[in-house]
């Protein structure tokens, strides 16, 4: 099947939540990004934030927060911004991806405080045919130099959702 014809467009560094969820295939309370603030198509690099609120769907009262084993989460979808920003950049639309793997998940604190920003750097380690590797690091504010968790993340890209589930 043909894909439609998206107009190639150069984004800006700071990507801001209203322009960035028609980057990414979540929506709603799963849209688990503020903003943008740093990519590069080419490195394959981003680094992106999310704004703790009680609002977030993984906030837990009783911690006033987000337990930090949900960061796993905010890299990926970090993941997919970089891939949205590349797919927007060549002029393709926002593709579905799943998590093939998360290893190595370490976390220094149980819980990512409400009202904080947390920022995710996120680089490409591997990549094969539509199967990519990252290593990320996810900071419980944005000044801090020691991330709060750390994970390597494996994703697969793919062009037809659909196509996975059908008996050939």
């Amino acid at each position: 099947m043909a894909e439609p014809e998206v107009k190639p467009e150069k984004l800006p560094q700071l990507i801001e939540h209203d322009q960035l969820i028609e980057l990414l295939p979540h929506k709603g309370k799963m849209f688990l990004l503020s903003r943008v603030t740093q990519h590069d198509v080419h490195a394959h690099t981003i680094t992106s934030e999310y704004d703790i609120t009680p609002g977030c769907i993984f906030y837990e009262e009783a911690a006033d927060g987000v337990p930090t084993w949900v960061g796993f989460e905010f890299m990926a979808q970090g993941i997919s911004a970089i891939t949205g920003i590349t797919n927007k950049e060549l002029g393709r639309r926002p593709r579905p991806g799943f998590i093939l793997s998360v290893r190595d998940f370490k976390a220094a604190v149980p819980y990512l405080k409400s009202g904080t920003t947390i920022m995710m750097k996120i680089k490409e380690d591997y990549r094969s045919d539509k199967t990519y590797s990252y290593n990320c690091g996810l900071f419980a504010s944005r000044t801090d130099t020691v991330p709060a968790a750390t994970s390597t993340i494996t994703v697969m890209e793919t062009e037809d959702i659909m196509s996975l589930f059908k008996d050939d």
